[in-house]
């Protein structure tokens, strides 16, 4: 050790040290791999504006993956809240079709392209049928994530879904028009009833998670007469996945509250919200409808799981009921 300090500060030890440190800066600089967006495989966007919102969308596909002879269509799943679930959803049936557990699919998530706090205003008009009440409009408004948002325009999205976006998706890729999905998510699967409800035909599966039916006062179930009237007619059967997670309704040990709000409050608010009471009082009420040969319903409560937990085993087991071989 002593001759090692002797060495290096003598000048010939401390020129060679300064040399060496120099050239490794040198090296790492020259080594540094340039950075560039993720870009996924097998998978492409592009930005659509609608005529009949307004609004810029970014819709990313995500191909099938497939193993041996393509087919001649495959379906489709439309995803709402694209920027936030499109790889999650898109990883899912690429490792369980590669997997033999589901049909390979495409996956069309709708987004925005931007931040996720414009997302998170955006998406309020383009999910929800209605406006809030008074009250929770005035909590959204104290929010920093959906202060000055709007809201009602859910008939307009899905106008836009059908009239402009699936046609140029059906023109482009081999799809299976007879097996077409709606996943979507708190508001998403709210949409996902305003459409289940009112337009019962748009497509075969339903994939509806963790919906918002307390919005607005539960007004979204005065629509449910329309779709139990359509079934007794036997002109429709579509296929109904209704998902929740179980601590949506109690609160976990592990959730922290927001200042102000005490674990008390908040799982009253939790208890008068109601999400797994009303998931399963709706998929009882489906399940018991009269309706033609076709017609599923199946509801799910994950185990330990929270509004926003939930996410991954709800696409996960969505994708099985939907895309089982």
């Amino acid at each position: 050790m002593v001759a090692r300090r002797e060495f290096l500060m003598s000048g010939v030890g401390l020129t060679a040290a300064l040399s060496t440190a120099g050239f490794n800066a040198a090296t790492a600089r020259a080594e540094a791999p340039s950075r560039s967006p993720v870009v996924r495989a097998s998978a492409e966007q592009w930005d659509m504006t609608s005529r009949i919102t307004g609004r810029t969308y970014r819709i990313y596909v995500a191909k099938p993956v497939v193993l041996g002879a393509p087919a001649k269509s495959y379906p489709v799943i439309y995803l709402t809240d694209g920027d936030f679930n499109f790889q999650t959803a898109a990883d899912a049936v690429m490792m369980q079709g590669i997997g033999l557990e589901v049909q390979p699919a495409y996956v069309v998530g709708i987004g925005y392209g931007k931040d996720w706090q414009t997302a998170s205003r955006t998406r309020c008009a383009d999910l929800t049928p209605t406006g809030p009440d008074a009250a929770t409009r005035a909590a959204l408004e104290a929010s920093p994530l959906t202060k000055g948002a709007t809201y009602g325009e859910a008939e307009g999205f899905h106008r836009f879904l059908t009239e402009e976006l699936r046609p140029v998706i059906e023109a482009a890729y081999p799809i299976d028009r007879r097996n077409t999905i709606l996943w979507g998510h708190s508001f998403g699967g709210l949409f996902a009833l305003h459409v289940l409800f009112n337009h019962p035909e748009a497509y075969q599966t339903y994939l509806v998670n963790s919906p918002s039916i307390n919005w607005n006062e539960g007004a979204i179930l005065k629509h449910e007469a329309n779709l139990v009237k359509l079934l007794a007619a036997g002109k429709v059967a579509p296929r109904v996945l209704l998902t929740a997670g179980e601590y949506e309704e109690k609160l976990a040990d592990h959730v922290k509250t927001y200042p102000g709000v005490t674990r008390e409050q908040m799982q009253a608010m939790l208890t008068a919200f109601g999400m797994v009471t009303q998931v399963r009082a709706l998929g009882d009420r489906l399940k018991s409808a009269k309706a033609p040969a076709g017609r599923e319903v199946e509801v799910i409560v994950f185990e330990r799981e929270t509004h926003l937990s939930v996410l991954p085993a709800t696409i996960s087991r969505g994708l099985r009921f939907a895309l089982t071989l």
